[in-house]
């Protein structure tokens, strides 16, 4: 999430224990202590490459502050010691405010009281050993300051220097490490001791920290994301999430072009195609105006210096507008009703004057972020247009989605019009919700970053006292800058997250039309009943929509992103090309040579299930008499064989007699047909199966991805990171419902006898992509363990939900059975169950070691998992 925060310049005073103003950290009783130093560049598996650090100090308990090491780390005598050992006094002092939004830390500092070497007798002198372990990641060309360490990031290389702070500058540096990883070092300043393997610098001064210098030329793809936020590298990250959505507006043109060309156009449902014609100039709009803003601020490298953070302050009330443009847009293709549109243009008016005339509620945008603060009229200005432009852009999306659900008849509402106080009152709660969530993650993360900075305030920290400094602002003033700081980013930074989910409506459009693509089909021959022409591309388009994972950022890079949809759409497309001519319905009748699936219609239901039970009935028969099981003695072979041959009698188009294909039964040729009349009903049975058989895999999916190692801390310090989990697991849900659905639309067309063959071939065209994908983080060492788990639970979804179909196929069974497993035995006959149950085993297999790593090991950055499903 963007959203600079504020930062802070420091204020002083004299401190309570020890030291002098000169002094605060009383330095002479450090002179004794040893300091330990450890860096670790890891390049590998990543898409930013993760230094950690590890400082160890032991440090006299004879040091004036150092008893405040062994007090709650929430206190102000904790927050003073540490600060001197891991950041130093600053500039007016010990007390002053100062933030490292860079530097990460899995937990506090461990802190143990230790005998000093040798101990002979209780009265020997005590020490206390502090660790210290933080990391971060090097993903912007700046200065990242990991505990003593600071790495000037470069184009090509960078350079790692030791900048311990000044107290233990002259301390006794027994051991100082550092590994650079698999890139590793260009040249180190002092010479120094390399390990076995070359993978380990090590210094031993034995006395004050020497000048530790190592310059590192990392591997391409590491310096190439370490870049992302600088020009030209944010522009074109920007430019190719743009050219996903351009190019999803360029696949709605061309359907609507070929539509008139049916050739009873009256059946492709008016108010169907009246949305998708609605929906993809305003589409269009509304990514130019919100995609072609951040396209802007990359160009111009808005983000690419933290220093600047006042100045970056200056593009945050530009988003009121664009989220008013675009969600003036998406209210108004939703056909509101007259209150609606009233209250849509109060809050637009609401959000736009304070961006055009900012000068009237004081507005400073520098001035805003920073402390002591504004006046408390223009923080209450800054609430109401940040609350009146988000939930505009809100009702903007809820009333385009609910238009193109009614239009393309996927919703019946009671009311033709949304009620008013009820959207007003949804929205209203999704807001309160956002902003509770966005308040809590930004409290977090200042407490992170802030966690040296004492809690006092000038003139506080002893009593009836006043500050050296009486003009500088406080912690408190600070800490209420960085909340204003991130109030001014709050549009924005929802904004980004809720536009990014207009595949969303952009998949219910492209449903709706589909639809009535099957009306009529329901008499028709299986030939004649698949989704065809524009029909065809809307499936094929369904897929890298609604199905399809978000992938293609290399190198952090979204320059890739429109290439990942014609991968998704030509591998459904060139699969089901391969299966043309291979599927049941294309074999042909032994004695006219005519395939089957232009003589097999849906009026054929009833009697194909009677003869298909009756098949696998007098089968079970032939199978106990091979192990002696006769039930009748009376029942001979060749009478039941005699059986089995007349169920093999078919008729031609024509009427004429035939037979069916000779390795074909007719259990084969009812599972043709599906559970239902038309190809649009067995997507929709398909999609419902999806449901319930997904949502274990969905919460493993999200763990995995949010809610595990690294992953977790993300989760947690983003912005909108707790309701993204929400809504992820949904999104997750969604997508295989999606991914249900084709396998239902295309159920006639794909290959394979039985549903869990039908649903390899999805399957197949979901990994495929994915697989090359991985194969490119392969080659450039990137992360990619969430990748796998995704694919395989994708083809399991899908596995059952081609046995579910299979069982709905022959619901009307189920009176006869005693539950799914002993139908579905019969369906499949014991060879196909054995089959079928051996291809499941084999999965859940893949599943659980995939499952057993990811939680063995940590995860990524979350923004870089790529098994996101927003694109």
């Amino acid at each position: 999430m963007l959203g600079p925060a504020a930062a802070p310049t420091a204020y002083g005073a004299a401190v309570q224990n020890g030291g002098t103003l000169g002094d605060p950290c009383a330095s002479q009783g450090l002179k004794t202590t040893v300091v330990e130093a450890a860096l670790r560049l890891d390049h590998d598996d990543r898409t930013y490459t993760k230094v950690v650090s590890e400082l160890t100090i032991t440090v006299p308990l004879a040091w004036p502050l150092a008893d405040g090491l062994l007090l709650d780390p929430r206190s102000d005598r904790y927050r003073k010691a540490m600060r001197c050992l891991v950041r130093g006094p600053t500039a007016r002092g010990l007390e002053g405010v100062e933030t490292n939004w860079q530097e990460w830390r899995t937990g506090e500092p461990t802190v143990t009281p230790v005998r000093d070497v040798p101990a002979q007798d209780e009265g020997s002198a005590r020490s206390v050993e502090v660790v210290v372990r933080a990391h971060g990641w090097v993903d912007q060309r700046d200065e990242l300051r990991i505990g003593p360490w600071t790495v000037h990031v470069g184009r090509a290389k960078w350079a790692v220097h030791l900048t311990p702070p000044d107290p233990i500058r002259s301390a006794t540096w027994q051991r100082i490490t550092l590994d650079p990883g698999s890139s590793g070092a260009v040249s180190a300043k002092p010479e120094a001791t390399v390990g076995r393997n070359g993978d380990r610098l090590a210094w031993y001064p034995g006395a004050a920290a020497p000048p530790v210098e190592v310059r590192i030329a990392p591997a391409w793809p590491r310096a190439y994301a370490a870049q992302d936020d600088n020009p030209p590298f944010a522009a074109l990250d920007e430019a190719g999430f743009m050219s996903w959505w351009l190019v999803l507006v360029a696949a709605l043109g061309c359907v609507l072009v070929m539509l008139p060309r049916l050739p009873r156009p009256d059946r492709a449902g008016p108010r169907a195609r009246d949305g998708l014609r609605g929906w993809a100039p305003v589409l269009l709009c509304v990514i130019a105006v919100v995609q072609g803003r951040n396209l802007y601020l990359g160009a111009i490298g808005a983000f690419g210096d933290n220093d600047k953070w006042q100045e970056q302050a200056a593009h945050a009330p530009w988003a009121w507008l664009t989220s008013t443009v675009a969600g003036g847009l998406l209210l108004f293709f939703g056909r509101p009703g007259k209150a609606l549109a009233v209250t849509g243009v109060l809050l637009g008016a609401v959000s736009v004057v304070p961006v055009v005339r900012p000068g009237l509620f004081g507005l400073d945008p520098k001035t805003f972020v920073a402390a002591p603060g504004p006046a408390d009229l223009t923080t209450a200005a800054v609430v109401a247009v940040t609350v009146c432009s988000t939930a505009l852009l809100l009702l903007g999306g809820v009333a385009a989605v609910r238009r193109l659900a009614v239009d393309g008849g996927l919703y019946s509402p009671r009311r033709a019009r949304p009620r008013l106080r009820a959207l007003l009152a949804g929205t209203l709660v999704l807001l309160v919700v956002l902003g509770v969530c966005y308040a809590a993650a930004a409290e977090r993360d200042w407490n992170r970053a802030s966690w040296l900075s004492p809690h006092i305030d000038p003139g506080g920290w002893l009593p009836g006292s006043t500050s050296p400094f009486p003009d500088d602002p406080g912690y408190g003033a600070w800490h209420r800058a960085e909340l204003r700081s991130n109030l001014l980013w709050f549009t924005h930074n929802v904004q980004n997250w809720w536009c990014a989910l207009l595949w969303i409506p952009s998949g219910l459009a492209v449903l709706g039309l589909l639809r009535t693509g099957a009306e009529g089909t329901a008499d028709a021959t299986v030939a004649l009943r698949g989704p065809a022409g524009p029909y065809r591309l809307l499936v094929l388009l369904l897929f890298p929509v609604m199905v399809a994972l978000n992938i293609g950022e290399y190198t952090a890079s979204g320059a890739l992103s429109w290439v990942w949809f014609f991968a998704y759409l030509l591998a459904l497309a060139g699969l089901l090309r391969l299966a043309s001519g291979r599927t049941v319905g294309d074999k042909r009748l032994a004695r006219s040579g005519e395939p089957l699936d232009r003589t097999l219609r849906v009026s054929h239901r009833p009697v194909l299930l009677d003869r298909a039970r009756t098949y696998r009935e007098r089968h079970a028969q032939l199978r106990r008499l091979d192990h002696g099981q006769a039930d009748d003695a009376t029942v001979r072979r060749r009478d039941l064989e005699t059986g089995l041959r007349r169920m093999h009698r078919w008729r031609s188009s024509r009427g004429g007699r035939d037979r069916l294909p000779y390795d074909v039964s007719v259990v084969d040729v009812a599972l043709v047909l599906g559970p239902g009349d038309t190809w649009w009903e067995n997507g929709v049975t398909a999609a419902r199966l999806t449901q319930p058989v997904a949502l274990p895999l969905t919460a493993g999916l999200v763990w995995a991805n949010q809610l595990r190692g690294e992953a977790l801390t993300s989760t947690l310090h983003e912005r909108l990171g707790l309701p993204d989990v929400l809504l992820q697991f949904l999104l997750w849900q969604v997508g295989y419902a999606a991914a249900g659905m084709v396998l239902g639309v295309l159920w006639h067309q794909l290959p394979g006898r039985r549903g869990p063959a039908k649903a390899f071939c999805v399957a197949l065209a979901y990994a495929l992509p994915a697989g090359l994908f991985a194969l490119g983080n392969r080659i450039l060492g990137e992360e990619q363990t969430g990748l796998a788990f995704a694919v395989a639970a994708m083809l399991l979804v899908l596995t059952l939900t081609g046995i579910l179909m299979d069982l709905e196929t022959f619901r009307e069974e189920h009176r006869y059975w005693r539950g799914r497993i002993a139908r579905l035995y019969s369906v499949y006959q014991m060879r196909f169950f054995s089959v079928q149950v051996a291809w499941l085993l084999a999965q859940a297999a893949a599943i659980a070691t995939i499952w057993q790593f990811l939680a063995e090991t940590g995860g990524s950055p979350l923004e870089n998992s790529g098994v996101s499903r927003t694109p």
